[in-house]
């Protein structure tokens, strides 16, 4: 049990400190640097992403599937795969997009190859190695990463000379990320698996590159490689489309505040994760609450208490400066992106917290939500940021995140009577 609650802390440290270390290093980079030289660099690590998440295939979710790790003991082929779709879908249309202007162009050849090589053999590494109850070291090389970003943007700070070279350190960084994973997981299999883990199946097995027989391995698994690519390359690159469409529409410098505000709500994102993994151990309190609901009036007291708690959040981010609006205009506009951007923050957070639930219940029913959350956000984004710029564009993602919220909530609820009376 001691085991589970390090493990359940070391989770949410990864999945905290990197948002925690992007929301860092974006905001110290929009105070200092060149706006519209940091949005064609975000503009590249956003497709850097997009190209890694078009191959990940997801192999640590497709191994705990009993029949495919009773047959073959590693799916580390399946990243091999990945590493090079990625590789060469990055390498060949970033480089003739950052020719074209869309992208910064980096100094140097080598990271636009090296970074998704390595980012994409760590997919299986990453997740495998929680399998062998090695989280705390990837806590530790989360946080690596999360300060190395943070360090990036100070020393580009403190030596402007080295501005130029701001996408290859971006790069860097994850080709660095990538590569501690595997090293780390390399290691850890020749350590073995934890003793007493019911987990590996010793009949396993052993992979051979030359003689296991890809085929009919994929013929067997189809439906299940399928699903998790499905899941990977829909859900998780959706997260950087955006990005991409925003600074195609409103270009580089519009692209780099949307970029910032992103972090804040990948930071909300994690943290709802965490939460709803946490509450997880607490499943039929959580039912409960949502069952008996509280009364009308308190829940609109809870709703004011709620809005003004956005309102000084926003008035209070103004205040310090916390990402250069000035370009927005008026103080009344400054305030009004603000609210707009810690209200997504908030819908995204409830709405991770209450994904869990949906996800237990019925698989099928979280695919669907998650489908709508992608295509609504990506299609209101794309359609209210051409409208209304900025302020339009996190509408979009606001009203996204009230239609996921209600959604989740009513199937929540239904889930809820159905689990108490069958308790």
């Amino acid at each position: 049990m001691a085991d589970l609650k390090r493990d359940v802390v070391y989770v949410m440290l990864t999945s905290a400190l990197p948002a925690v270390g992007n929301f860092v290093a974006v905001a110290l980079a929009l105070r200092y640097l060149d706006a519209e030289w940091l949005g064609k660099s975000y503009a590249l690590l956003a497709f850097f992403f997009v190209a890694i998440d078009l191959f990940n295939f997801g192999s640590p979710r497709i191994f705990t599937v009993e029949k495919v790790r009773s047959r073959v003991s590693t799916l580390i082929f399946l990243d091999c795969f990945s590493a090079v779709g990625s590789t060469a879908v990055f390498s060949i249309f970033g480089t003739l997009l950052a020719y074209c202007g869309v992208f910064a162009r980096t100094q140097l050849g080598v990271p636009m190859v090296l970074a998704p090589m390595c980012y994409g053999l760590s997919h299986y590494a990453l997740g495998v190695m929680r399998f062998y109850g090695r989280s705390g070291t990837i806590c530790l090389i989360s946080t690596v990463s999360a300060v190395s970003r943070v360090l990036i943007v100070v020393l580009l700070i403190t030596n402007r000379s080295l501005e130029p070279f701001f996408p290859d350190l971006l790069l860097l960084v994850e080709a660095i990320y990538g590569a501690m994973l595997l090293i780390a997981y390399l290691h850890s299999t020749r350590r073995g698996p934890p003793c007493g883990s019911e987990f590996f199946r010793p009949q396993a097995e052993n992979f051979n590159f030359r003689t296991f027989d890809y085929k009919t391995f994929f013929l067997e698994n189809r439906k299940e490689i399928l699903g998790s690519w499905y899941g990977n390359a829909i859900f998780s690159g959706a997260k950087h489309i955006d990005i991409m469409i925003v600074t195609f529409i409103l270009g580089p410098a519009s692209g780099s505040l949307y970029r910032g505000v992103k972090s804040v709500h990948n930071l909300a994102f994690n943290c709802g994760q965490g939460v709803a993994l946490v509450l997880t151990g607490g499943f039929k309190r959580v039912m409960a609450a949502l069952l008996y609901l509280p009364q009308r009036h308190v829940m609109a007291v809870g709703a004011l208490v709620f809005i003004a708690f956005v309102s000084m959040a926003s008035w209070f981010a103004c205040r310090v400066h916390l990402f250069p609006t000035a370009a927005l205009g008026s103080h009344v506009m400054q305030l009004a992106f603000m609210f707009v951007a810690f209200l997504g923050a908030t819908l995204i957070f409830l709405c991770r917290v209450l994904s869990i639930i949906v996800f237990s219940a019925d698989r099928a029913s979280f695919v669907r939500i998650s489908t709508f959350e992608v295509g609504a956000s990506l299609l209101l984004v794309s359609v209210l940021s051409y409208g209304f710029g900025l302020i339009g564009a996190l509408a979009g993602i606001v009203i996204t995140g009230m239609l996921v919220l209600i959604l989740s909530l009513l199937f929540s609820r239904r889930v809820a009577r159905r689990s108490l009376t069958t308790l």
